[in-house]
């Protein structure tokens, strides 16, 4: 399982890497989950990160995960220097 986590931490942050190597294509404001504004990459970012959770879920026989677990996770790594490293690690937390 310990091998999983750490698999699945390097493929999330890889993916998320990738996402935010998108960002200057999704500058528009758009309506965020708490009812809010945020930019458009941000919804981009974390619904690649949502897709790649449920895949790595999907291989290991579990369900999908909800997407409010994912804001929780992204939600949690805001305000880090490391957010990027954060938001995987949380995120990877969901595939085991």
């Amino acid at each position: 399982m310990i091998d999983h986590y750490r698999q699945s931490v390097d493929r999330l942050y890889d993916v998320l890497r990738a996402a935010q190597a998108e960002r200057a294509k999704r500058p528009n404001l758009i309506a965020a989950p708490d009812g809010g504004v945020e930019c458009e990459w941000a919804r981009f970012e974390r619904n690649a990160m949502w897709e790649e959770v449920n895949r790595l879920r999907g291989e290991r026989g579990l369900p999908p995960a909800l997407l409010s677990s994912i804001v929780t996770a992204e939600q949690q790594s805001v305000g880090h220097s490391d957010y990027t490293k954060k938001f995987a690690l949380y995120c990877a937390e969901l595939t085991v």
